[in-house]
């Protein structure tokens, strides 16, 4: 009955209808003025299957193409990890607890009613209070997060396949201290720099896309501070939707694939800029949350960069300077103006046969030049971002 009870508020929380207190992000990205629907479960836990949260029998679960036991000996983590199986992510987490603000993200009070759905017992403080959260409960937060940032990018994209077209779920390591990050990027992912998080495509069958980090580098002095941690995530995650997205038989720009990174992670926090080490470093332009001023700025200028000198660079190292900034908001204003073409871009990139580039991708979704796309959002720039008074 427990179990049933607790489907039924899951339910409820992802076919709710629209109201004065829809949260934002059940917004359908296609059609403003309808929901989204999230999907959470069916998902799997083994820690509240123990606990009598959920009930089902125990199951063997495989990250990496291995037990996930096994795995947990050779990267010698302690006794206490968890392992969370959801409709799209296996998410292995060997996070301290931590403590937030409902104020941390947009979205956390939304994530936060989700949570209580699987910790019913769960105080949700109003600030200036701090909300204390388990590594058990963490763990689900990231779980409800990555499935929140999944159902938007699908409904953008409307792309309706298990996994976005990879053919396994997508896995994530979410560790505290870098050495089983290290480990696990040494022996099964081979990438020289693990000084961040690391991604990694799986190509044999079942194909996967993979995501490891750890929060000490990330949030450093912060790290009680979840909020900095979690665009971090994000972030990465949105590089391997879009990555994923038509199984990743193709390169992606680095416009593209940095602007969706940008875009999901200020949804959720504008103050906690995440760059990737593979962007190089830190555009000093873009080191405050006040993105839309900053830009504003460079157009009325006349210093931004012609979307035609960048659009065709597939290295996010490529990117220099403002450009970072800028992939933002164009893909921004792509998304929150013209969904359907937006898609038809993505999808267009997906003609294994063609290979179109950037390019041809753009002429064919927008009907434009790049250099005609650059001067209706420079003209959007201009009209609508926030003049700081």
């Amino acid at each position: 009955m427990r179990n049933l009870a607790l489907l039924v508020l899951l339910a409820g929380l992802v076919h709710a209808g629209p109201k004065k207190d829809v949260y934002v992000d059940e917004v359908h990205p296609r059609a403003t003025d309808t929901p989204l629907e999230i999907t959470f479960a069916p998902w799997y836990c083994a820690l509240c299957v123990a606990e009598e949260r959920l009930q089902a029998e125990p199951r063997d679960i495989e990250m990496m193409r291995m037990p996930v036991a096994r795995l947990a000996k050779i990267l010698e983590l302690e006794p206490g990890w968890i392992v969370i199986v959801t409709p799209h992510f296996k998410i292995l987490s060997e996070l301290d607890g931590t403590r937030v603000k409902l104020h941390d993200s947009v979205f956390l009070r939304a994530d936060l009613e989700r949570l209580r759905a699987i910790f019913p017992k769960l105080v949700i403080k109003k600030p200036p209070h701090f909300i204390k959260l388990t590594p058990h409960q963490r763990a689900h937060l990231y779980h409800i997060r990555v499935e929140r940032v999944f159902s938007h990018f699908a409904a953008l994209t409307d792309n309706r396949e298990p996994h976005l077209g990879m053919h396994a779920p997508y896995e994530l390591f979410l560790f505290d201290g870098y050495a089983p990050h290290h480990t696990l990027s040494d022996r099964y992912i081979g990438h020289a720099n693990d000084q961040a998080g690391v991604q990694h495509h799986s190509r044999e069958e079942p194909n996967f896309m993979a995501f490891t980090t750890c929060e000490r580098q990330v949030a450093k002095d912060e790290k009680k501070a979840d909020k900095a941690f979690s665009n971090h995530v994000i972030h990465n995650v949105a590089h391997n939707l879009v990555d994923g997205h038509g199984n990743y038989y193709r390169e992606t720009w680095a416009w593209l694939e940095e602007g969706l990174g940008h875009y999901y992670e200020r949804r959720d926090n504008p103050a906690q800029n995440t760059f990737c080490c593979t962007e190089g470093k830190a555009p000093k332009d873009f080191l405050k949350p006040d993105w839309e001023y900053t830009i504003y700025q460079l157009v009325r200028r006349g210093k931004d960069v012609p979307f035609s000198d960048w659009c065709e660079k597939l290295q996010p190292a490529e990117l220099q300077g403002v450009e970072h900034g800028l992939c933002w908001s164009i893909v921004k204003w792509m998304i929150e103006t013209e969904p359907l073409r937006f898609t038809a871009m993505l999808r267009k990139l997906d003609d294994t046969k063609d290979k179109p580039d950037a390019t041809a991708c753009i002429q064919h979704a927008f009907g434009v030049s790049p250099g005609v796309l650059h001067r209706r959002w420079r003209e959007y720039v201009l009209a609508n971002y926030r003049r700081r008074k």
